[in-house]
């Protein structure tokens, strides 16, 4: 059994599943939250992933809801997690809870047109439709909570400081403080109308995989910050990771995903006026994520500057067009 020179610790690992020694362990595309690998057994594929920020018990939960999911008919695969020799699909390691999964074939997707945008916003519905059956216990997280907090900021204004210390600009440390005030204030404490239940939680199109020849959603991906949420939250979280919002044509594009998505449920009152604030919330809450990494020493400081950036792109962006946002997603992608 092969392994990277510095992931020794992985070589003895995959035996717990019953992998062969001339299995050969190949590193992926590394995140913050987790380090994957595949592993390749003559023609067959499996993706190894071993958990830096959750617990055992939580993959646990994570692998129920993948199950419940599995077996809803969905015309789009999720991550089937294969069980040890022992019987379970999480082994404990030193590194973090160690799981397998089957590989789900497909390639990313390109949301340059509508049709691939229109694509991803019916998988999102249907998703949205099936974890409406997911018990709220299973959730790992809940994302109804005060998107400004991150158990390494406790302070946005001393993060601010900190920043400042470090080197970023005193004017963009003082928009990070200005849009904080901004979404705590028109943040929905307690939900008010909105739909709430279990929801993916990272509904990113680098979580979408798609025929590569035919462009249908063949997997969605990374349920490891699924929990109780504003259903509307898996859609604004789509469309900000999408690009969707980022061309001349947003209208358009954003219009075919709306469409695709009320294929299956579209959004009422309620979430089409919450979209704007949500997706504010949302380039907030991923900077200081990001800023969190930094704190613990995970990610470099340019990677803060990078989401800070994006924060103050997307607040110009909604002081312009929120309202023809809302307006569009009250009418499902028509009009």
């Amino acid at each position: 059994m092969t392994a990277p020179a510095d992931l020794e610790f992985l070589v003895g690992l995959p035996a717990a599943w019953g992998f062969p020694p001339d299995t050969t362990i190949i590193g992926a595309e590394q995140g913050t939250n987790n380090q994957t690998f595949v592993l390749r057994q003559g023609d067959l594929r499996f993706v190894l992933r071993v958990s830096q920020t959750l617990s055992a018990a939580q993959v646990g939960a994570e692998h129920r809801i993948l199950r419940r999911l599995r077996q809803a008919g969905l015309p789009f695969q999720v991550p089937e997690p294969v069980a040890a020799l022992s019987g379970d699909t999480v082994i404990e390691t030193a590194a973090g809870p160690a799981t397998v999964c089957r590989w789900i074939p497909g390639v990313r997707p390109d949301l340059t047109g509508q049709t691939a945008l229109e694509r991803f916003g019916r998988a999102a519905g249907l998703l949205g439709e099936t974890l409406l059956g997911v018990p709220p216990e299973d959730g790992l997280t809940d994302w109804r909570g005060n998107p400004l907090a991150h158990p390494a900021v406790p302070h946005v204004g001393a993060l601010c400081r900190q920043l400042r210390a470090a080197g970023i600009s005193a004017e963009r440390a003082a928009h990070l403080e200005a849009v904080a005030r901004r979404v705590e204030q028109g943040w929905p404490v307690g939900g008010g109308t909105l739909p709430t239940q279990v929801i993916h939680g990272d509904l990113a199109a680098s979580n979408m995989l798609v025929d590569e020849d035919t462009g249908e959603v063949s997997g969605l991906l990374d349920f490891e910050f699924a929990g109780v949420g504003f259903l509307v939250q898996d859609v604004m979280a789509a469309l900000f990771y999408s690009g969707a919002l980022e061309t001349r044509d947003w209208q358009l594009r954003t219009a075919a995903f709306l469409r695709g998505y009320a294929s299956v449920r579209p959004l009422d009152a309620a979430e089409a006026d919450a979209l704007p604030r949500l997706l504010l919330a949302r380039a907030i809450g991923s900077a200081l994520w990001r800023a969190g990494h930094w704190l613990n020493g995970r990610v470099q400081l340019d990677e803060v500057a990078d989401r800070i950036r994006k924060l103050e792109d997307t607040t110009r962006w909604l002081d312009a067009n929120g309202g023809k946002l809302r307006s569009l997603a009250a009418a499902g992608g028509h009009g």
